[in-house]
């Protein structure tokens, strides 16, 4: 190849690169993910995340069909874009849309993307309008080892119960969400998953890492909004970690347990005081009665357990102790005679990470356990909400009814 012949060539493949890098077929959406919106009957969010920028990025979204012309029906949503260069010389794209207008109870297919490039087609389908039956999943921390140990918790959810509306994580969800390659190793445990079945979260105390520099300030890490879109109904300045929604006559209650706890308790009974759903969930990071080791959370119990009494809450969903513990249905921290209203308290882990036992609320405690991946499915039917805990071989591992 004769020296002129080989610049135009360098030429044209940097010419290439250079395009490619923007965007085009070599950098497909990555890290689409599902969220829910406070009203999933008529809406829902899609976030994700491109290495290059596009002019625009955008949702096409469509009734599914049963043939491979959804295109031609759908209509298109254009999304908000954010570059992120947190820890890094040169940002990533992340795109954003909530799309509203939806049928209620219908099965929709969207794509995600640019004119040129995008995702494959996806479906979920919108919640129905009013109370009925529904499955969802819940997650305690993931955190660490998601490609080699998370991932098959993952898979065996979906396998499990592949009815589950929607996917619930109590927050550390990552070890150290300052670092992208582990954001990569989060989605990549996912698979699929959250491009078809939305998901909700809130930050646990590992979302709110020591900014590089610093010694005693911790923040909320800039990845967690860029990842997810989710509601900003809660507390002012927790937008997407403090939030709410109803879900077919549950309504749940999502707490950031890290910041602010005396504006979100005043929040959370303003919501637990005009409550028309059947069933409440609250859920939130930091365990109201620890059984991980030798902690104590009197702040967060402080704070919340006086009004989940007052307003009988049935359910709080927690993390953070890297065991198994689920309480017998207590008030006023002691459990209640049979027949009585009370709330039942879990704590539960999905990843590798995990810590002794500790006993001090061993008498309030109907299950507990160490060194084991968890899941759970819920069911809400009418006056019935069913709880089951698998391993992660999907194997029973605790359950209970509650009744109304």
């Amino acid at each position: 190849m004769s020296y002129r012949s080989f610049v135009l060539v360098a030429l044209v493949v940097f010419a290439s690169v250079t395009v490619a890098q923007q965007y085009g077929p070599q950098d497909p959406p990555q890290r689409v993910v599902l969220n829910l919106t406070p009203d999933p009957a008529t809406s829902i969010a899609v976030t994700w995340r491109n290495l290059g920028e596009y002019p625009d990025g955008k949702v096409q979204i469509a009734k599914a069909s049963d043939w491979t012309d959804m295109a031609k029906e759908a209509r298109m949503v254009v999304a908000q874009k954010e570059g992120i260069s947190y820890r890094k010389n040169t940002p990533d794209f992340h795109y954003s849309a909530v799309v509203t207008g939806l049928q209620p109870d219908v099965l929709y297919a969207y794509r995600v993307g640019h004119d040129s490039v995008w995702s494959g087609w996806a479906q979920f389908k919108t919640a129905k309008p009013g109370p009925a039956p529904f499955t969802f999943a819940y997650f305690g921390d993931p955190q660490y080892d998601h490609v080699r140990y998370c991932a098959r918790v993952f898979q065996e959810t979906f396998r499990t119960s592949p009815e589950s509306r929607f996917w619930l994580f109590v927050g550390d969800m990552i070890g150290d969400p300052q670092y992208d390659s582990l954001w990569s190793e989060q989605f990549t445990s996912f698979g699929f998953i959250p491009t078809v079945t939305p998901f909700v979260m809130v930050p646990g105390n590992h979302e709110y890492p020591k900014p590089k520099g610093t010694e005693t300030q911790k923040e909320l890490v800039p990845y967690w909004r860029a990842h997810y879109t989710l509601p900003e109904n809660g507390v002012k300045g927790l937008e997407e970690t403090s939030y709410s929604f109803d879900y077919q006559g549950v309504r749940f209650i999502m707490i950031n347990g890290n910041e602010k706890l005396s504006e979100q308790a005043e929040w959370t009974e303003s919501l637990l005081a005009k409550n028309s759903c059947t069933w409440t969930v609250v859920a939130m990071h930091q365990p109201l009665y620890s059984m991980g080791r030798e902690r104590d959370d009197r702040k967060t119990r402080d704070a919340f357990l006086p009004l989940l009494d007052k307003y009988g809450v049935d359910l709080v969903l927690t993390g953070h102790d890297h065991v198994y513990s689920r309480s017998h249905k207590l008030k006023n921290n002691a459990v209640v005679p049979p027949g009585e209203k009370g709330t039942v308290y879990v704590v539960s882990v999905s990843g590798s990470k995990d810590y002794p036992l500790h006993l001090k609320y061993q008498n309030l405690m109907a299950k507990t356990a160490e060194k084991v991946q968890l899941f759970q499915t819920i069911t809400v039917d009418g006056n019935k909400l069913i709880y089951k805990c698998h391993t992660a071989t999907g194997s029973l591992f605790d359950s209970f009814e509650l009744k109304k």
